[in-house]
């Protein structure tokens, strides 16, 4: 038993590690615009489920699933917090701990595939350490835990494949019909497990060989997924059927919110995006070497399968790699097509980032192994060594800019001063606000002070996400009582024309500004 878990203690200690620098930090992360609208939702799944109460069938929903926020109500009522800021603090850890779990799924899916320590290390830090979803791994409680669960059901279908047991069939049921619980797409990739399952019986009966122990892989992932889904899922509860229809259809063409979206330096409305807003983000917010190695695992995965389409289509190892090419490109593809609305980066896709970093694996293994046969140790050593240096690079910018990594822009885009504050979102959320009131808090001694912003709401997310004695001491008022004026600068980009007291940077634009809106001395620590 030691021998089979020993490949996977360095993940195991990245695990801990990460984990242990999590809770430090896990305080400087403020309160994102959703997370009180993401737990309402959840609190009327709750109260349905514990108390009866029919409002969730009653009151408007925007159809997303209940599976991460019933949990964390469940947790919350169990902990019995009533405190707003422990409310918060226990929602960001256990989001955070999920993705670290599917970071080190990431690890052990790359070390089952490819038997290689440094590849698995390079997937655990490569997700870990993706500057956006690390800091949305405390405040997303929408889109990391989707990312971290879609990852952990991609491990779970290379083990039920590679061991065609019913049992880890009907585990991979279950997680698949938990991540559909939580994001309908899901479905998506249920229906590619369900598909390679066909693939198998239609395998069995050329091969002549009984299909007996290929339908009851089904069976146990069908009941598995149904399972999980309708409980964790309380909507589904009356009308299975129709409810979840009708979520899809209307999340397929989601248009609860229709704002203006900043990109390129111009505003465009959320309904009239077109398929250059999702590329342009993904291009300039994920770590070069990972487009790099990505898009070319990609090309070598298609034209490997056109070559030889039985070897993918077949259980074989390969198939978990059309898998990815599948889970990347079939979700870009609806989106363009359903005309789905995104906005907020990138982010309502980032779930098929685990795929991507997954087909850039891919690639650095065959270069790899090209190399080994070749006998050429430099090659290798050069691989491991612009691995090394892309992650010092990603490390230095999210020790840099800390507690922003959620602005993380690449060197495709230009970082000079206020470029991209001028040209696109960068703090959406206005988790950031938490900075400016402790920036506030710590310079202003007096015991009451007046601030304001252009979005009160986010502001007193953030007040109350504040230690009690802080958080007494802030008011939050009209702009013409105000003492300070804190702005992200969502939907203003440009400069306020008030005597500028603190600017928190990231590479070389503001993310967060604290304007003096009334002349009086104080003394700053």
């Amino acid at each position: 038993m030691k021998a089979k878990l020993a490949p996977y203690f360095p993940g195991i200690i990245l695990f801990f590690a990460t984990l242990f620098l999590g809770l430090i930090v896990l305080k400087d992360y403020g309160v994102a615009w959703d997370e009180p609208l993401q737990r309402g939702p959840g609190l009327l799944s709750y109260n349905y489920v514990f108390h009866g109460d029919k409002d969730l069938f009653l009151k408007p929903t925007d159809n997303h699933g209940a599976g991460f926020e019933l949990p964390l109500i469940i947790i919350e009522k169990w902990l019995k917090l009533t405190d707003k800021r422990d409310i918060y603090m226990m929602r960001h850890v256990v989001t955070h701990v999920l993705f670290l779990l599917g970071a080190f799924a990431a690890y052990a899916l790359s070390y089952r595939l490819f038997k290689n320590k440094f590849l698995a290390i390079f997937a655990f830090l490569f997700l870990a350490f993706a500057p956006r979803f690390y800091a949305h791994s405390f405040f997303n409680s929408k889109d990391l835990p989707f990312l971290s669960v879609f990852i952990i059901t991609l491990l779970l279908c290379q083990m039920a494949f590679q061991k065609n047991k019913p049992l880890l069939f009907a585990l991979l049921g279950l997680a698949c019909g938990y991540a559909t619980s939580i994001r309908i797409m899901g479905i998506m990739l249920g229906s590619f497990i369900f598909g390679f399952l066909i693939l198998d019986m239609i395998f069995n009966a050329i091969n002549k060989e009984k299909p007996a122990k290929t339908i009851i892989n089904t069976i146990a992932f069908t009941i598995g997924f149904c399972f999980l889904l309708f409980i964790a899922w309380p909507y589904l509860w009356v009308s299975p059927f129709k409810h979840f229809t009708e979520s899809f259809s209307k999340l397929s063409k989601f248009d609860l919110w229709q704002g203006s979206i900043l990109i390129g330096g111009k505003y465009i409305q959320s309904t009239e995006i077109t398929w250059t807003y999702f590329t342009r983000w993904f291009f300039i917010s994920n770590p070069i070497l990972i487009l790099i190695i990505g898009f070319t695992g990609m090309v070598m995965i298609i034209s490997a399968f056109i070559k030889n389409p039985l070897q993918y289509l077949k259980n074989t190892p390969e198939r978990n790699y059309l898998l990815y090419v599948g889970c990347f490109l079939v979700p870009i593809f609806a989106v363009f097509f359903l005309h789905s609305i995104i906005y907020d980066d990138w982010r309502h896709l980032y779930f098929i980032y685990p795929s991507f970093l997954m087909m850039g694996i891919y690639a650095i293994n065959q270069l790899l192994n090209h190399s080994a046969v070749a006998g050429n140790k430099r090659n290798t050593m050069i691989v491991q060594a612009v691995c090394g240096l892309q992650f010092a690079a990603i490390a230095f910018f999210m020790v840099k800019s800390h507690p922003f990594q959620q602005v993380y822009f690449n060197e495709l885009v230009s970082h000079e001063e206020e470029y991209l504050r001028k040209n696109y979102e960068m703090d959406y959320w206005g988790v950031s606000n938490l900075q400016a009131l402790k920036y506030i808090l710590d310079a202003d001694q007096r015991k009451e002070i007046m601030v304001t912003s252009i979005y009160p709401e986010i502001l007193q997310n953030n007040i109350d996400f504040m230690e009690e004695e802080e958080r007494v001491r802030l008011k939050l008022v009209h702009p013409d009582s105000a003492d300070y004026l804190i702005t992200n600068f969502r939907f203003h980009p440009d400069d306020f024309p008030y005597m500028e007291e603190h600017s928190d940077m990231a590479l070389n634009s503001t993310v967060i500004r604290v304007y003096r809106l009334k002349n009086y001395q104080f003394n700053v620590k």
